[in-house]
């Protein structure tokens, strides 16, 4: 029995002890890269699509920092 267990950022599901995928993402908001987990490399893969497609979309400015 595992108390904790990870789950994958992108869908959400809980991932088994040991097949994890971790990898260093930047998340919207944040400064920086972080370690996170997923269930496999095609969510991993998406989830950096994502993020992109944010930051490229994102309004700059408005905020005190630029």
């Amino acid at each position: 029995m595992t108390l904790f267990r990870k789950k994958c950022l992108y869908c959400k599901k809980k991932i088994e002890k040991g097949k994890e995928i971790f990898r260093d993402v930047k998340t919207p908001g944040f400064i920086g890269t972080k370690e996170k987990a997923f269930c496999c490399e095609e969510h991993t893969e998406s989830y950096e699509k994502e993020v992109e497609e944010h930051l490229k979309n994102s309004k700059s400015g408005g905020s005190c920092c630029g």
